[in-house]
């Protein structure tokens, strides 16, 4: 695999992640057993833009030549995937999220390993 194809894999991921999130925030939250109560879906709504932008990263990364920056812009994304791996898990401890956010997590942490590894080509 190549950096070009895994970053703009996960740039789609992200801007799928944000137009679900923007346009249907009840139905991913119910996903993962949370009540979708007006706050969570104002919330989930709101957070939304979070992941657009780094879709936009992403993609534009994705043709750059290796670079300490191009690294860098890994990096971010790397500790975006791993913290929401790691508060998916918590919610799910804490008796908040169903088992479901534990497949979530898992894709998360492959994703961040991933583009780790591929960083260099």
């Amino acid at each position: 695999m190549t950096y070009t194809f895994v970053a703009r894999a996960l740039s789609v991921v992200f801007m799928v992640l944000f137009l679900v999130l923007f346009a249907l925030p009840a139905l991913y939250t119910l996903t993962y057993g949370v009540v979708a109560d007006e706050g969570v879906q104002f919330m989930t709504r709101r957070a939304a833009p979070m992941f657009a932008g780094p879709a936009v990263i992403l993609w534009v990364a994705a043709t750059a030549p290796r670079s300490a920056l191009r690294d860098g812009v890994s990096l971010g994304i790397v500790v975006i995937f791993l913290g929401i791996a790691l508060t998916g898990t918590m919610a799910f401890f804490q008796g908040i999220a169903a088992p479901t956010i534990l497949i979530a997590a898992i894709f998360e942490c492959l994703a961040a390993a991933t583009l780790w590894a591929v960083r260099k080509n």
